[in-house]
This record gives structure tokens, C-alpha cells and sequence, in this order.
């Protein structure tokens, strides 16, 4: 018969809580080592029930995944008894919680549960900060309450538990640095070699995927997953003019390559750690093929462990799929008939089966974790402007409208921040088309990120009524400072000053550079703007519904030749199109009938990511003679 807690004597106690701790001492997952500490705190005190409560000390919250049976709850650090003791440092004895104000009532309403006695001791870490608390409920003894017996027992349970929470919570941001520093560098060594950046993310994910199917548990598939981002570490100790020759290797080359995989491996073979060990594994072993014509040791089918087997097939598909300094990328068509081609040769045979059996979610991965490009221009004489952001709202991987016309010179802010990095400091110019917050956002974000190195104000241009929104609804000190009032750390300007533009007026930007504004048709006072240089322009509308008046820009200037044009909707969505002042493809090519498409090149964007599949599937039915095409992040418009 199991003994009530009261009757355990000294000895017995110690020995029920070490159990309870060598049962911790297994586990890594922090909610698992909650729970047994909770069942420990019952255990001890006869309670019907407890929670181990964890202060979030950045959110000002108390929480706790194990309170037996309630869901996770969260609540204010200073709320209830809890969250009293949690305060002042007191232990509670509490013989019925409805008399105590403290106590809210709501949680047993929602649980149909009945609170009765309550006990709550604060934990400390060794610097005797709290944080957190035991709370155990109802005393399941005879007077249903709880005395000083328990008190002392929920003591020194709670000494053991903080010193095991504190250890779990070390070993936790441990494990995370080690994943961080894993990742980086694989990121290093990809950047190296000017590979994607997302490259090693998306081997990483289809890693766990491929893993999952081939019937690795969740816990080996995540371990994969974190470890490939190494795979080729080994390149950081190839030299620079081997690893970004753009032509074919020669044999002494080919050589001095290949050592990679077995240089990764001995910069971590040597680690304890699982996730390093993991990684060494990979950065080993992808490069081994199922026939056993691979490198560095030439092993063949089951003999290469499934780690390596698993990255070589994730690592070639994205390889394939990705530009890199010796090659353009290839479709999807050239590259899954060769994944199939090299079946039971390269690849192991089952996993080629796994990878398209899971081909629909490898795909979704792809999109996910797209590569942006800035496509680097090498003569700086040649008319161009780079498209920061192409798309008409913001989503993973896609930015929302800039056009960098020069090194000082924008249109719109709505992705400077991540494509052009530092780079923004020497952004002078800011030509807004209008107020919305897609096309200003950044503003705010390169302020912010290199407020202290930038040397001169940045001058924010637009419409009387646009300048007027900003400084009202946006920097405007409630929303974000108003950087009109704050002076740069390097110089006497102020961080930001606004200029009201005239529409039709010619404004020089540089040596035979101009660009000037013109009215365009939205929800708010909006304009497009004509970048001229060297005798040929670029018409950008930005958001409009009407093209009148880029058909009277277009008539008036022969020296345009290139047209950039929203397209924000399908054509399902022509209502809320025509309501928002937007185009679909229908209504865009139908305007541009007038216009003799052979004048001019034709590109379009604005297109929200939601529908993009459809939108350029409808561009590509609508469009009649005309060639146009769809601008991705990155890009570069010649004109």
C-alpha cells in the first residue's frame, strides 16, 4: 500500500526525491524534466495537484505547461498568489482560496475544477534570484489542508528542482548556440565560395524531410537537419581563386577541391557533442555515391551512412537549382531526369523514390527559402536601375517596392534595409510615389540600423500630401521618432528632411541623370516618376488604376523605352481591384492597347506573393503582343 507523505521519515523522503531526479537526469526536453518535477511536488505534499511555474523575465510573464489537468496557462508576473510570492519572496500556506482576494476564481469556472488549500514556495537559482514557484492544490489528507510538514518537504524538493531547472536551462541555450554556431558556419562556408545564402537552410529542410520518410525518428531527422548546414565547412580552407573559378577545373584543381569533404572532417571529428559529431558525419560523407565512385574514400551503397547519403541528394538538387559562379541554373525538368538517372548510381535508390514520392513539400520548401539576388553590374556607365523590391505586400522572401537608381537616389523605401545593408547610408534620396506604409517602410529601418554613420540627412520626397502623411502618421514620434527634430551623431544635419516635388519638373540626380514626377490614379495623392540618363528613360507608375497619364508621359517623351507597371490582383479579384485602385491583367493590357508594344520594353510588378503563381499565368494569357516581364527582387532593368 502506498504510504501517505506525511509518514515518510527522513531517509524515505531523500530517496523518493532522488528517484524523481535520476528520472530527470534522462531527459533533455525541458517540459518532460517540468512534468516529472511536478509529479515530484505531488508526490511529496499529497496534493491532488501541482505546477511548476517559470518566470519569462523579458516579458514580465509567469507560465507553466504543467498544471495537472489544465492546459499551458500564462499570466502577469504580479498576478494572483503565485505571482504574489513570485514578488515578495513568502511561502503560502493557504487553507481555502476563495477567501483570499488574490485568488482568481476564472480558472476553475473555465476547468470545472474546485480549489480548495493551496501551498506556493518560490525557487531560486544559485544567485538567489527567483525564478520561478511550486503551487500544489488540495491536500488529499483527511482535514484537506496542508501544514508545515509539507512545507518543509515542498522545500527542499524545491531546492533540488531550481538547481535541475537552472542546469536544463543552461544546457538548452548550449544545445541552441551550438545549432547557432553550426549554422553560421555552414553559412561562412558557403558565403565563401559565393553560393546562396539560403542554400544551407534548404539542404537543411529537405534533409529532414528526406529523413522523416526514410523512417528516422523526429529527434535524429531535427539532429540532421541542424548538423548540414556543415557539410561543407571544408571550404573555408580552399583557396579563393579555386573556389570561385567560373571555368572547368584542371586536375591539380580537381584535387585540391575535393579535399574539402575530408578537411571538414577533421576541423570537428573529434567533438563529444552530438549535433558536431552529426555534422562531421556530413561534411565526411555527402560527397561518397551509391556506386562507390565517390570521394574521399570511395564507399559504396549502405556502407555510407544515411547522413551522408541524405545531404548528397539534397545538396545536388539544390545545387542544381541554384546559380552559381560556374553556372546557370538548371530547370526542373534537366534536373529531376538526372536525379532519376543516377538512381542506384549516385543516389541511393530508395531515397530518389522518398525525394519525389515528397516532391510537393521540397517544392514549398524552394519557394520558402528563395534566393535574392543582387545582380552585380560590373560597367557602371551602362543605364540600369536594380529592383530592391518587386512585390505589393511583404512576405517571406519577398520585398515590397524600391528601385535603386543610383547610389544615392530611390524610388519608394519598401526593401532597402536587407538587399542594400550598409550600403544605405549613402542613400540621400528618397522619391516617394505615396504614402502607403509598402513603399515608405524602410525609412524608418535604415535610420534606425546606421542612424550613427550617416553623414547627411536623408531627404524624403513626394507629393505635398504624401510629405504631409508621413510626418502626421509615421514619423511623427508615436509611431516612430520624428528624425526631422534629431541631428546625426557625424554632422550638424538633421537625420531626415522633406522636400514637396513638382509634378512635370526635371530634377538632376547625377552627371546626365534626371527624373521628374507625374500624376497617377490611387486611393491616395500618388505619383510615377521618369528616370532619365544618357538620352533614355524608365516610367515606373508605382500602385495606379488609370494608365492615362502614363500614355500622356509616353507621348510627350520619345526617350522613353522602358515601362514598369503594377499588377497587383487576378482577374477573379477585379471588384477588389477596381475598389483598392489596382490592376489586374486584364484591366493593365486592355489600357495598354493604344500603345505600340514594339516601342517598348514592358515590365510589371507590385504582384502580391498570395497570388503570384496565378498572376503570371494570367500576364502570360492577356498579354497579346506584348512581351512582358515579371521583375523578381534582385533584378536588373537595362534601358
Amino acid at each position: 500500500m502506498k504510504k501517505h507523505a506525511r509518514s515518510l521519515g527522513a531517509s524515505e523522503i531523500l530517496e523518493l526525491i532522488f528517484v524523481y531526479l535520476a528520472e530527470v537526469s534522462s531527459l533533455r526536453d525541458y517540459d518532460a524534466i517540468l512534468e516529472v518535477l511536478a509529479k515530484m511536488g505531488r508526490a511529496l505534499t499529497s496534493a491532488d495537484r501541482c505546477s511548476i511555474w517559470i518566470v519569462d523575465e523579458e516579458r514580465r510573464k509567469l507560465w507553466t505547461k504543467v498544471a495537472h489537468g489544465v492546459d499551458k496557462i500564462e499570466v502577469s508576473c504580479d498576478s494572483g498568489i503565485v505571482g504574489d510570492a513570485v514578488r515578495t519572496g513568502s511561502r503560502e500556506i493557504i487553507d481555502d482560496v476563495y477567501l483570499d482576494e488574490r485568488f482568481n476564481r476564472e480558472i476553475d469556472k473555465q476547468t470545472g475544477y474546485k480549489t480548495k488549500s493551496m501551498m506556493v514556495i518560490p525557487m531560486y537559482d544559485y544567485d538567489e534570484n527567483i525564478i520561478g514557484a511550486f503551487q500544489v492544490i488540495n491536500h488529499r489528507g483527511e482535514s484537506e489542508r496542508f501544514d508545515s510538514r509539507d512545507m518543509e518537504r515542498l522545500t527542499l524538493a524545491s531546492t533540488y528542482a531550481a538547481e535541475t531547472l537552472v542546469s536544463a536551462q543552461l544546457a538548452q541555450e548550449i544545445e541552441e548556440t551550438q545549432k547557432e554556431v553550426v549554422f553560421t558556419m555552414g553559412s561562412i562556408g558557403e558565403s565563401r565560395s559565393k553560393e546562396t545564402g539560403n542554400h544551407v537552410k534548404r539542404v537543411a529542410e529537405y534533409s529532414k524531410v528526406l529523413a522523416l520518410a526514410y523512417g528516422l525518428d523526429a529527434q535524429e531527422a531535427e539532429l540532421l537537419k541542424q548538423a548540414s548546414p556543415m557539410h561543407d565547412i571544408g571550404k573555408i580552407a580552399i583557396p579563393d581563386s579555386i573556389l570561385n573559378k567560373p571555368g572547368r577545373f584542371d586536375e591539380n584543381e580537381r584535387h585540391i577541391m575535393n579535399t574539402h569533404a575530408e578537411l571538414g572532417y577533421n576541423m570537428i571529428k573529434n567533438s563529444e557533442r552530438p549535433l558536431l559529431k552529426a555534422a562531421s558525419i556530413v561534411a565526411y560523407e555527402h560527397h561518397e555515391k551509391w556506386d562507390g565512385s565517390g570521394y574521399p574514400r570511395g564507399l559504396s551503397g549502405e556502407d555510407i551512412h544515411i547522413y551522408g547519403r541524405i545531404t548528397a541528394l539534397a545538396d545536388v538538387f539544390d545545387a542544381l537549382g541554384s546559380d552559381r559562379v560556374y553556372k546557370k541554373a538548371w530547370s526542373d525538368a534537366r534536373i529531376f531526369s538526372l536525379i532519376k538517372e543516377e538512381r542506384g548510381k549516385h543516389f541511393d535508390p530508395k531515397l530518389v523514390d522518398l525525394f519525389f514520392a515528397n516532391l510537393h513539400v521540397i517544392e514549398e520548401i524552394r519557394s520558402t527559402f528563395k534566393d535574392i539576388y543582387i545582380e552585380k553590374v560590373d560597367d557602371l556607365r551602362t543605364r540600369h536601375i536594380t529592383i530592391l523590391g518587386a512585390y505589393g505586400t511583404k512576405s517571406k522572401g519577398y520585398g515590397t517596392s524600391a528601385f535603386l537608381l543610383n547610389k544615392k537616389n530611390v524610388i519608394d523605401a519598401g526593401n532597402l534595409l536587407e538587399p542594400l545593408n550598409i550600403e544605405s547610408i549613402d542613400i540621400e534620396n528618397v522619391w516617394v510615389t505615396h504614402s502607403h506604409l509598402d513603399h515608405i517602410i524602410d525609412i524608418a529601418y535604415i535610420l534606425d540600423n546606421y542612424f550613427n554613420l550617416r553623414k547627411k540627412s536623408l531627404n524624403i520626397i513626394g507629393l505635398p500630401e504624401t510629405i504631409k502623411a508621413i510626418r502626421e502618421n509615421f514619423l511623427n514620434d508615436t509611431i516612430w521618432p520624428d528624425f526631422s527634430k534629431i541631428k546625426l551623431t557625424q554632422s550638424d544635419a538633421m537625420a531626415v528632411n522633406y522636400t514637396e516635388v513638382e509634378l512635370g519638373k526635371e530634377y538632376a540626380i547625377g552627371e546626365n541623370e534626371s527624373i521628374r514626377a507625374f500624376a497617377t490614379d490611387h486611393t491616395v495623392a500618388s505619383c510615377g516618376y521618369v528616370y532619365t540618363r544618357d538620352n533614355s528613360a524608365v516610367l515606373i507608375t508605382a500602385d495606379t488604376y488609370s494608365l492615362d497619364s502614363l500614355k500622356e508621359e509616353v507621348a510627350k517623351d520619345a526617350q522613353i523605352k522602358t515601362i514598369v507597371v503594377e499588377c497587383s490582383f487576378p482577374n477573379e479579384l477585379v471588384n477588389l481591384a477596381e475598389e483598392s485602385k489596382h490592376l489586374t491583367s486584364q484591366l493593365l493590357f486592355k489600357q495598354l492597347d493604344s500603345l505600340k508594344n514594339e516601342n517598348f520594353s514592358l515590365y510589371i510588378n507590385h504582384i502580391k506573393p498570395s497570388f503570384y503563381k496565378r498572376i503570371v499565368d494570367e500576364v502570360s494569357e492577356n498579354r497579346g503582343e506584348w512581351d512582358a516581364k515579371i521583375l523578381n527582387d534582385g533584378q536588373i532593368i537595362h534601358f
